[in-house]
C-alpha cells in the first residue's frame, strides 16, 4: 500500500519526539565530540532554535564561541565562531530536506553556505539509527573542517571531499548541480563531439575513397611481373638480338600498363 502525506508527516514527528535523545547518544559515544562539547556545546533543538515552535523543524549545531578580542582604544570586541549544524526540514508533502551547514566566523567561511544531504527524504528513514549515525557522522566531519581548532583525520577530510563532489551546494544562495553530475556531463559532451566527429570523419573517407576494380588489381600485378622479366632480360640480353628484341617489347607492355592505369586513376577522379 502506498505511502500517504499523513504516513511521512507520523514518521516525522516521530524523529521529532526521539531526536533529542538520539544525537544525546551519538555525542556520548563519540570521542572527538567532547573536545567539541567542551568548547561550542552541542544543542538539539527540535522546533528550529528560534524558540522551538516549528514542528517541521529538527536542528542540531555546536553553538557558537567567542575565540578572540580586539581592542580599538578604549572599545574592544568579541571575535566569534558558529559552530557546525545539521538540519531536517519537512516539506507540505511530509518529504524531508538534510542539510549540513559548515562553522564560520564573520572573516573566515568556505564557499558553499550548505551542503544538501537529501533531498525528498521519506522520513521513515530517520527511524534507522544507523542512517541517521551517517548524517552524524557528516556532521562531525564539517564540523573538524571547517571549525578554526578542527583536526579532521583523513577519513573525515575524505568524507567531505565526497560530500562536496557528490552532493548539491549552496553557493551564493544558488542550489548548483554536483561536481560529479557537472564532470560526466562534460565528458559526456566531448566524447560525443569527438566521438561524431571521428565517424564523420571515416564515413566521409570511406565514400570518397575510390573503390579497387578487380580489372587495376591484375593490371599492377601484371605490370610489376612485367618489371622484374625486363630487367632480367636486360642483363641477359648483351650481345643477342633476339633477346634485346623481347626485351624492348616487354618494356613497350610494362609502359602501356602503366598508361592503362593512370588511365583509371584519371577516371576515378572524375
Amino acid at each position: 500500500m502506498a505511502r500517504t502525506r499523513q504516513d511521512r508527516r507520523n514518521d516525522f514527528d516521530e524523529f521529532f519526539r526521539t531526536a533529542v535523545a538520539t544525537f544525546t547518544e551519538f555525542r556520548d559515544n563519540d570521542p572527538k565530540a567532547e573536545k567539541f562539547q567542551n568548547i561550542y556545546m552541542l544543542n538539539i533543538c527540535p522546533g528550529s532554535r528560534a524558540g522551538g515552535t516549528n514542528n517541521r523543524v529538527v536542528e542540531v549545531f555546536w553553538d557558537r564561541r567567542p575565540f578572540e578580542t580586539i581592542t580599538q582604544g578604549r572599545n574592544w570586541t568579541a571575535l566569534t565562531e558558529y559552530g557546525a549544524t545539521l538540519l531536517y526540514e519537512r516539506d507540505d508533502s511530509g518529504f524531508v530536506i538534510v542539510s549540513i551547514y559548515p562553522a564560520n566566523t564573520d572573516n573566515r567561511k568556505p564557499i558553499e553556505s550548505s551542503i544538501t544531504l537529501d533531498i525528498w527524504l521519506d522520513p521513515i528513514k530517520l527511524k534507522d539509527k544507523s542512517f541517521l549515525k551517517k548524517h552524524w557522522n557528516d556532521l562531525m566531519a564539517y564540523m573538524e573542517s571547517t571549525s578554526l581548532d578542527g583536526n579532521p583525520t583523513f577519513l573525515q577530510r575524505q568524507r567531505v571531499s565526497y560530500l562536496r563532489t557528490f552532493k548539491n551546494l549552496v553557493v551564493d544562495n544558488k542550489w548548483t548541480p554536483t561536481k560529479s553530475s557537472v564532470f560526466i556531463r562534460e565528458v559526456f559532451k566531448w566524447a560525443l563531439t569527438v566521438g561524431l566527429s571521428g565517424i564523420i570523419i571515416y564515413a566521409l573517407t570511406q565514400l570518397t575513397q575510390p573503390k579497387t576494380t578487380e580489372t587495376e588489381i591484375q593490371l599492377k600485378e601484371v605490370n610489376r611481373n612485367l618489371d622484374t622479366v625486363s630487367k632480367h632480360l636486360d642483363k641477359k640480353s648483351e650481345g643477342n638480338s633476339d633477346l634485346k628484341t623481347i626485351s624492348i617489347t616487354t618494356d613497350s607492355i610494362a609502359v602501356k600498363t602503366k598508361e592503362i592505369l593512370k588511365t583509371i586513376e584519371k577516371q576515378k577522379t572524375k
